[in-house]
């Protein structure tokens, strides 16, 4: 086996490869996405040569994704791909970790392989190797380069960048010549791809995720990212909303803003009482069962403090890949309202927009929940409070708007602090 050094430029035939052969990707980095990009001179003008897990295949097969997991395996036939794909790219990205973190990440040709993960440090989207036209043959270069920036910057890379000089056009052309296709933008691919998921594995969950769309748009957040968190209270008196259901029916609603607004399509969930608990991801996969899979024991208080500060510590982990929206659900006050009141001075620096829920049950008093909500000497207003009485029967449409409430006004604010770029 012959092994490969970054930089290097060969004739495929120099490894033994034909018109046809495979491509084979080895990451051992969980939630790490391998695609192929083929592209026309540095772009990718047509979507249907992105091959990744949701599009396996190019429209004529030459390029297709035969294998996923710990070994991707991408089969490649040079002989037929379009005269106007003049390279295909092989990528590695992941949303909230450096590539470069996997315990092995290589890519092997043939009798070759090229170990790229000597050369990575920070980058969440690597370009491991390259395929391109030169002078009649096809070659590969080995590149193992990539962005901090991840897909953001894999956009702006393959999609989003202006040619530096325009070649001349004809004096008279004969016919109009087709306009350029758009560039292709990753994040809407990746919403698509949740929503093709949801239509597939979650049908009950496309009407609200289209039912999010709207309030989103509403607001002007049509665009937005955001990483959603739910902090679901776990005190005594939430048994009935528990036992009733209407807690998974929140966190279904929390997920189908997460399809809207995260291009993982993930909901980090955290339970407090007494103490602080980390609860996993929900996605497209769990969410069914999610809540009575959980096995709760109810706590004997409720203490806001420790939980906020476990959420503000993993979006720090985090590295603020994108602004966190958390869905913070109660039934009722926190003990040591000083420190809360503390937290919420310090959050308002970070990108972080607190929407608290105060489910009714009783005699409930709520009013430290509306001090938070209009609580002065903030840097920004970084917090919305509502209610909404028990049972939670509310419909879904005037639930989304008052969970985005106040959440483009933040960010507006929060962009002309410099807390959001």
């Amino acid at each position: 086996m012959t092994s490969l050094t970054a930089g290097q430029r060969l004739p495929l035939a120099t490894l033994g490869l034909g018109s046809s052969f495979s491509v084979q990707v080895h990451c051992t980095l969980s939630g790490t996405d391998i695609t192929a990009f083929g592209l026309k001179d540095g772009k990718l003008s047509d979507d249907r040569y992105m091959v990744f897990f949701n599009q396996p295949k190019s429209p004529e097969g030459a390029l297709a994704l035969t294998a996923q997991g710990v070994d991707t395996a991408f089969s490649v036939n040079v002989q037929t791909l379009p005269a106007d794909i003049t390279e295909v790219y092989f990528t590695a990205t992941h949303d909230t970790t450096p590539v470069g973190q996997a315990g092995a990440l290589s890519v092997t040709l043939g009798s070759a392989t090229f170990d790229v993960k000597p050369h990575l440090k920070a980058e969440k989207a690597v370009m491991l190797v390259r395929l391109y036209r030169h002078q009649g043959e096809w070659r590969l270069a080995t590149v193992a380069q990539g962005f901090d920036g991840g897909l953001d910057a894999l956009v702006r890379h393959f999609g989003g960048e202006v040619a530096e000089a325009a070649a001349p056009a004809p004096a008279t052309p004969a016919v109009a010549p087709p306009p350029a296709a758009a560039p292709v933008n990753l994040k809407k691919e990746r919403q698509r791809v949740l929503l093709e998921k949801a239509e597939r594995e979650q049908p009950q969950l496309v009407s609200l995720i289209k039912a999010a769309s709207v309030s989103l748009e509403k607001r002007g957040l049509g665009e937005a990212q955001y990483r959603v968190n739910l902090v679901l209270d776990i005190s005594g008196s939430m048994y009935d909303e528990y036992r009733s259901g209407s807690v998974q029916a929140l966190a279904e609603r929390a997920l189908a803003l997460a399809a809207r607004l995260d291009d993982d399509g993930e909901v980090e969930v955290y339970l407090f009482g007494l103490k602080a608990h980390r609860q996993g991801a929900l996605s497209l996969g769990n969410v069914g069962g999610f809540v009575a899979r959980m096995d709760i024991k109810l706590e004997g208080g409720t203490h806001y403090s420790p939980v906020m500060t476990m959420v503000r510590d993993d979006a720090r982990q985090a590295g603020h890949r994108l602004p966190t929206l958390v869905l913070f659900i109660t039934d009722g006050g926190t003990s040591n309202r000083p420190a809360v009141v503390k937290q919420m001075m310090d959050a308002a620096h970070e990108p972080i927009f607190w929407k608290f829920m105060g489910i009714e049950a009783g005699r409930v008093d709520f009013d430290f929940l509306e001090k938070l909500d209009d609580l002065k000497g903030r840097r920004v207003d970084n917090a919305d409070f509502f209610r909404v009485p028990a049972p939670i029967r509310i419909p879904d449409g005037e639930l989304f708007e008052l969970l985005v409430n106040e959440l483009d006004s933040w960010q507006r604010d929060a962009k002309q602090q410099g807390i959001l770029r």
